[in-house]
């Protein structure tokens, strides 16, 4: 069976303004955080970006998935340019690539319950008829992730960072995603927690047929989860091939230099 390619990254470039002429607004100076960076997700894989703090591996992701637009390249969605997208295929589009971020609890408003943190979306974006289904599908979300159903009448702060986490990938599957944003999604958990979380992941991938872009500082966990690994270097993309290859024949120094601290 012919794979599909979900998303396409294509030459995309993303500058930040850092300095600008005080009376005329001419830029001055810029940073580029990403330099040219192209890669395909297709279905039920998962394309891994590795790389030290400030390579550029968020800033892929957050514009892979909509949060911000690059600067110069563009983003395909099943092979159409986002920017060419109608309303409607746009909000197709930003409810088939969701997030999981690296800090559960801060990702979540402390103010509600985790009953409310998933219902609200299911009844925004009218996904959910009314509250008493709203709150049905939350359930069963919950227990898709392996939550008992009474945590749902607690606040994030009053569950584990791995419980807060499960919550967090269940509200990320609310909408039924083709591709879910793993950025660092289990750096701040406890190294038991990181493995049932990787796990979990990896179970719902099966199921579900989901994709997803796992971004990490950790190459041995990339690994863990990568079909693909890309390894990102001040914004650029150094290496790229199978996980495994990358892993056991990497082509660059820093590439080596990754590997090592992970096994360290």
């Amino acid at each position: 069976m012919e794979s599909k390619i979900v998303i396409s990254a294509v030459n995309i470039r993303k500058e930040y303004v850092t300095k600008r002429h005080f009376m005329t607004g001419k830029v001055k100076e810029k940073y580029v955080a990403v330099k040219l960076a192209s890669f395909d997700i297709e279905e039920g894989k998962t394309v891994g970006i590795v790389g030290e703090s400030g390579s550029g591996k968020s800033t892929i992701g957050e514009i892979v998935g909509g949060l911000q637009e690059p600067t110069f390249g563009n983003v395909l969605y099943y092979g159409k340019n986002i920017k060419d997208l109608s309303d409607e295929e746009y909000r197709d589009y930003r409810k088939s690539v969701q997030f999981i971020f690296q800090d559960p609890k801060g990702s979540m408003d402390p103010n509600y319950k985790i009953t409310d943190i998933l219902t609200m979306p299911l009844l925004t974006a009218k996904i959910a008829k009314n509250k008493k289904e709203a709150e049905k599908m939350a359930d069963e979300m919950l227990s898709e992730v392996g939550l008992d159903s009474s945590i749902k009448n607690k606040y994030p702060a009053e569950i584990s960072g791995g419980q807060c986490q499960r919550a967090a990938i269940a509200r990320a599957l609310l909408f039924n995603p083709k591709v879910i944003v793993c950025d660092e999604p289990v750096s701040a958990l406890d190294i038991s927690v990181q493995a049932q979380i990787l796990n979990l992941l990896r179970e719902l991938q099966r199921d579900l047929n989901i994709s997803y872009i796992f971004i990490s500082h950790d190459i041995g966990v990339v690994n863990y989860m990568s079909d693909t690994i890309l390894v990102m270097h001040n914004g650029t993309i150094v290496e790229r091939g199978p996980a495994k290859e990358v892993l056991l024949h990497p082509k660059q120094d820093y590439t080596k230099k990754l590997i090592e601290s992970a096994f360290i």
